[in-house]
């Protein structure tokens, strides 16, 4: 299996993205089912995907000066292309154009925004998100010098760390990654675990029978027919339970089966799953321009074409924006690198270590 890709986990990023759309579509359409926790829903994902990736594809290499450029520069490729040009688009809107812009982005908080600190409509989750980059670096560092000194005096400051800012995440705002910690936290220790676990072809139906239950629980929260025992968005984020369910998820699609495949690793889940940072930042603009030229709710038929639109938006947006600004970000990056080596030599300490199953 690659490393560097799992179809299935691609599209259940794919998925999240449209749980987040339907619940935002929900305040604006027509529609059967009033489940509002279905964009929760989504943001957990999310959070839970990123702390199993970064777990899965970078504890398993040496922490060095060049490695953790290597990653700096993916994750803001990742992330800046597409990010700072909507920004930047929406402050130019709300400004100059349309005061009532669903992204409030104005001179006094623009530069929050610049900065990944924004909490405009969508862009709260960013913040977070940012701030996890950030602290996975000194979880690398410490995971690092654990696997070659057996020195753990890292891990258990980062893990006395976690603890205080875990008992208090109701405390903190919603765009602080303490509040959302669990979630990182989790979605880590599933990666670490699944850089040791190979699957084996009599595991599959085992799996197979897995992916059919988590199917069958997301089809069960989107149908209204599983109601989520939360009060609010607040209860719900701050659950340890959501936290635990998004990490298992994202550990069991990183194993083939017929059914996770099927459901999750087909074409259109996965174009889906490419696009789904263009799909979380572009459907409520989408959703504001539909509803200014049709006030009325909708009814449930518009919600395909509806659907359509806001996935052609965000192949555009995809194609146009994120892949060129991807390329231009990474080939900064690998000058920067040739250029630090000249200087640095010592700093290409880029061997892995023995976390086991690396299969690249």
């Amino acid at each position: 299996m690659d490393r560097e890709k799992i179809d299935a986990i691609t599209g259940l990023r794919g998925l999240a993205a449209l749980l987040v759309v339907y619940g935002h579509a929900l305040d604006w359409f027509a529609l059967p089912w009033k489940n509002h926790l279905f964009g929760e829903v989504g943001v957990t994902v999310f959070f839970s995907l990123s702390g199993f990736l970064m777990a899965y594809l970078y504890l398993g290499k040496r922490f060095s000066a060049i490695n953790v450029v290597d990653y700096a520069v993916s994750r803001f490729s990742r992330i800046a292309p597409a990010y700072l040009v909507i920004v930047l688009v929406s402050f130019f809107i709300y400004v100059n154009i349309d005061p009532n812009f669903v992204y409030g982005i104005s001179g006094k908080n623009i530069l929050r925004h610049l900065l990944f600190s924004g909490n405009a409509s969508v862009f709260w989750s960013i913040t977070p998100e940012v701030e996890f980059y950030f602290l996975f670096v000194l979880a690398w560092a410490a995971s690092s010098r654990y696997l070659i000194r057996s020195d753990v005096a890292g891990l258990l400051f980062l893990a006395l760390g976690s603890i205080v800012l875990l008992a208090y995440r109701d405390s903190f705002p919603g765009t602080f990654v303490g509040s959302k910690l669990h979630y990182f936290l989790f979605g880590m220790i599933a990666g670490a675990m699944r850089s040791h676990i190979q699957g084996r072809a009599q595991d599959r139906r085992w799996l197979a029978v897995v992916h059919a239950a988590s199917v069958a629980a997301i089809g069960s929260i989107v149908a209204g027919w599983l109601v989520l025992p939360f009060s609010g968005n607040q209860e719900f984020y701050s659950s340890i339970l959501t936290a635990v369910f998004g990490a298992f998820l994202v550990f069991s699609l990183s194993f083939p089966s017929a059914i996770g495949n099927g459901f999750f690793a087909n074409r259109l889940m996965v174009l889906c799953g490419e696009c789904s940072f263009s799909i979380y930042l572009l459907h409520m603009p989408v959703i504001y321009l539909v509803r200014k030229i049709h006030p009325e709710p909708f009814s449930l038929f518009i919600l395909l074409p509806f659907a359509v639109l806001v996935l052609l938006f965000s192949w555009l947006n995809y194609r146009l924006v994120e892949k060129p600004g991807a390329r231009l970000i990474k080939s900064a990056g690998s000058l920067f690198k040739r250029k630090f080596l000249a200087v640095f030599p010592m700093a290409a300490g880029n061997r892995s270590m023995p976390l086991g199953g690396d299969t690249r």
